[in-house]
């Protein structure tokens, strides 16, 4: 007897994100990325110096990426940075491997870091005059603090993009 698992529509949805984003090459995410920001094909195809009819010529896969970014900004982001964590974890373990020994050291205790949990450091906080800490609530609705956080991970896909631009050749 076999068993099912049933899934929900946003398990599908993240799947099939997943599954375009790793699809694509490394222009058209960079492109995807730059359309967060732009109001064109060509505006963001020009912002990462791209020619706007390479952009164009694209099947409509990077197009359905584009609108997934947009409609869950939160979700997408996660995809994209959780699909880069292999490749990050190589990073900082090649890290260990350097002839400076303060990368060695930095490297090494960011894996057993990560690995192990960071030590527990022991901190007292009080409030005014070694009183009690008075907590105050900041009235944020739920709209509100999804709207908070939609900016957030808008600026970390800014950030991505930026960081995708460094050492890029522009397409000739």
């Amino acid at each position: 007897m076999s068993e099912t698992t049933a899934t929900s529509p946003k398990d599908t949805e993240k799947s099939t994100f997943r599954e375009l984003w790793q699809g694509l090459d490394h222009n058209q995410r960079r492109f995807a990325i730059a359309m967060l920001d732009s109001k064109s094909k060509k505006e963001a195809a020009e912002a990462i110096e791209l020619r706007p009819n390479t952009v164009y010529g694209w099947n409509g896969e990077v197009d359905t990426v584009v609108e997934m970014m947009q409609a869950q900004v939160r979700d997408a982001t996660l995809e994209i940075l959780s699909a880069e964590g292999p490749r990050a974890a190589g990073v900082k373990v090649a890290g260990l491997d350097s002839d400076d020994e303060r990368v060695r050291q930095a490297s090494a205790t960011e894996i057993l870091d990560r690995v192990l949990g960071k030590p527990t450091q022991r901190q007292e906080v009080t409030g005014a005059d070694a009183g009690p800490v008075e907590v105050k609530q900041t009235g944020m609705n739920a709209e509100e603090e999804k709207a908070a956080m939609d900016v957030f991970y808008r600026r970390v896909l800014a950030e991505v993009r930026a960081r995708s631009k460094e050492g890029d050749q522009p397409e000739a």
